[in-house]
């Protein structure tokens, strides 16, 4: 199925996006080879994908909200051998909080395995009788990318996976990778919903985001600036 919507057509603006897909490629830095490093906006045309989204993954977030929720933002990470790290952010940040939803929770897919050597998704456990990361609100930033003094109280520990596994967290915690510095992939799916009350924003996130791409913002594969990467 990851590979299915690898091989979907992507939009971009020579061909004025008339598709939904959104399809970005990075550079490695093993090998400077040309590699996939996301598919954005697929659960709504890909039957399988549409299945895990709208059913297990929405109750179990309806669940956690305590109210019915809707897709907000449906992406997935392939990070290739050399495929680049993520600078520690808040989604919250990257998903217009302010003009959008309020508070989102998210849920990674694992496709393939975390290891420790290919770069998998890393959080801060709350310090020791304190409240967690998640509760701060909006942390000092720099184009969504968390300031280094802030990131030097934290803690980071790796959440090791297995495919299949599905782990939900809260658009206010913050949380980075490093590069793959393995021989295989790592792809990871983040379906991130918010509470149906504030209203169905996925169409309007997604023109966001295509209006900051038509613009001029080269470079990136997200309104934050956290990819360390090289997109290509």
């Amino acid at each position: 199925m990851a590979d299915e919507i690898a091989a979907l057509p992507p939009s971009n603006e020579e061909n004025n996006f008339p598709h939904p897909h959104l399809i970005h490629h990075e550079k490695s830095s093993i090998d400077g080879a040309l590699n996939i490093c996301r598919v954005e906006n697929y659960c709504k045309t890909h039957e399988e994908w549409g299945k895990i989204c709208f059913g297990v993954v929405q109750d179990l977030v309806s669940q956690a909200f305590r109210e019915p929720a809707v897709l907000f933002k449906d992406k997935l990470n392939y990070k290739g051998p050399g495929g680049g790290s993520f600078l520690a952010h808040q989604d919250a940040t990257a998903y217009a909080t302010e003009d959008l939803a309020t508070r989102h929770i998210s849920v990674m897919v694992a496709v393939d395995p975390s290891t420790n050597e290919n770069g998998p998704l890393q959080v801060p456990p709350a310090p020791e009788g304190q409240e967690g990361w998640h509760s701060h609100g909006v942390i000092n930033n720099k184009d969504g990318v968390t300031d280094a003094a802030e990131v030097a109280k934290m803690d980071f520990v790796n959440v090791l996976t297995e495919p299949g596994d599905l782990v939900l967290f809260d658009s206010f915690l913050p949380h980075k990778s490093d590069a793959n510095l393995s021989s295989g992939w790592r792809r990871l799916a983040y379906l991130t919903f918010n509470v149906e009350s504030e209203g169905d924003l996925h169409s309007k996130y997604y023109q966001t985001k295509i209006d900051m791409m038509r613009s001029g913002e080269a470079g990136t594969i997200s309104i934050n600036k956290d990819f360390g990467g090289t997109i290509v």
